[in-house]
């Protein structure tokens, strides 16, 4: 009796000896693993993504496939797809939720997402139609334009518009003082522009190709002194934003913006907003929010510009064979090794959201828009590898 009475005794210790443990266990997870559950949930919630993907009719088989790629390998349950062939005709695909996981709205081809870095399309174009107007040239000098003291680093007099177009001006983001995206600081950029003349430029212009924020803010500085207009008034009546239903965010969340996923951001999450200046200072570098749709009716007028639009770039070589290895005057050109087919790109991303704007040499306009932050680098170049390589099989079959 004595020993059934130790076993009783032993059963019940461990019982609440693994209860204890699966409490703090589970405690533990939720407070300092709260993403890793988070990220593991969504495998449990991908079919029932996949259950609201929708597509127009006529939409062609690889915009199935990328809606597939996006929830699946993105990550992304929120997700907009439109493309538009060399014939004007315009197919969507959409997938998700604008309020969140089940919610009650679906993602349709109006909902607004925001357009992160895609934005700055908006503002080469609006560069490049002054230069087609002869109110501005490319090889003509930022300080002819824009008024400062004598800058201390003498290179900065050597910057041209088409440096600031094709990321080549000597600013690097990640060695740069200037960042435009240092949390809870106003950039100088464009509000107190006499403190370009205090920096040091990090490489020497027309060397390297290096993506600033900082160069497509003062091009968005060059616009409102060429034009004696506001950024946003220029940008409103050259590209029709308003009748797009595209509007500038300034600061907080538009009322109509969908619902983002920061799951897989490691440091920010739904009020990263209120640590940046997007009123006054980010603008012309990733001021917009629209859909993947308005978005694409946007490139399709900027591609009747001439001489200049956003597929021109300078003459010098670059690497084009390499994903991000080359910048043109608004998007970067991309053609794999043993293939005559390109691509131009121009890539978005805040925390919770990714886009991308694709325009080929076939004439085909694409938009992909995620509501979601991605989980890797290397996943969002996967997902251009793919798009190069289903266009390229599609325009092969179209023209069988």
């Amino acid at each position: 009796m004595v020993t059934t009475n130790k076993k009783t005794t032993i059963i019940y210790s461990l019982v609440i000896l693994l209860s204890l443990l699966f409490i703090l266990g589970g405690t533990y997870l939720y407070t300092a693993q709260h993403l890793l559950l988070s990220r593991l949930s969504y495998h449990l919630q991908v079919p029932f993504i996949k259950s609201t993907i929708h597509c127009s009719d006529g939409a062609p088989e690889f915009m199935y496939e990328l809606m597939n790629n996006l929830v699946t390998e993105q990550k992304s349950m929120s997700n907009q797809i439109v493309y538009q062939n060399k014939e004007g005709e315009r197919f969507h695909c959409e997938s998700g939720w604008e309020d969140g996981f089940r919610g009650d709205n679906l993602i349709t081809i109006n909902s607004r997402f925001r357009y992160a870095s895609v934005s700055k399309i908006v503002t080469s174009a609006i560069v490049l139609d002054l230069i087609n107007q002869n109110k501005v040239q490319l090889d003509q000098k930022l300080l002819d334009v824009i008024e400062i003291p004598k800058p201390k680093d003498e290179r900065i007099q050597d910057i041209t518009i088409a440096m600031l177009l094709e990321h080549s001006a000597g600013f690097d983001r990640y060695k740069s003082k200037t960042a435009m995206l240092k949390m809870d600081i106003k950039p100088w950029c464009p509000t107190d522009l006499e403190d370009l003349a205090g920096l040091e430029l990090d490489f020497e212009p027309k060397t390297q190709f290096q993506y600033s924020n900082v160069g497509y803010c003062l091009l968005g500085a060059v616009v409102e002194q060429v034009t004696k207009r506001s950024f946003h008034e220029v940008a409103r009546e050259s590209y029709g934003l308003d009748d797009k239903d595209i509007q500038f965010v300034k600061d907080g969340m538009l009322p109509d913006e969908i619902v983002y996923d920061y799951r897989y951001e490691n440091f920010f999450s739904s009020d990263y907003y209120t640590h940046f200046d997007f009123k006054d200072s980010l603008y012309a570098i990733g001021g917009l929010a629209g859909s993947a749709n308005a978005m694409v009716s946007v490139t399709q007028d900027m591609l009747l510009k001439e001489p200049l639009n956003i597929l021109s770039r300078a003459k010098s070589p670059c690497a084009i064979d390499k994903i991000g290895g080359c910048y043109g005057y608004a998007l970067e050109p991309y053609q794999k090794t043993g293939h005559s087919f390109t691509i131009y790109n121009k890539s978005g991303y805040f925390p919770g959201v990714n886009n991308d704007i694709f325009v080929d040499d076939k004439g085909g306009i694409l938009a992909v828009y995620r509501g979601a932050s991605a989980p890797s680098f290397e996943a969002m170049q996967k997902l251009k590898e793919l798009v190069y390589a289903r266009l390229n099989s599609y325009y092969k079959l179209d023209s069988m």
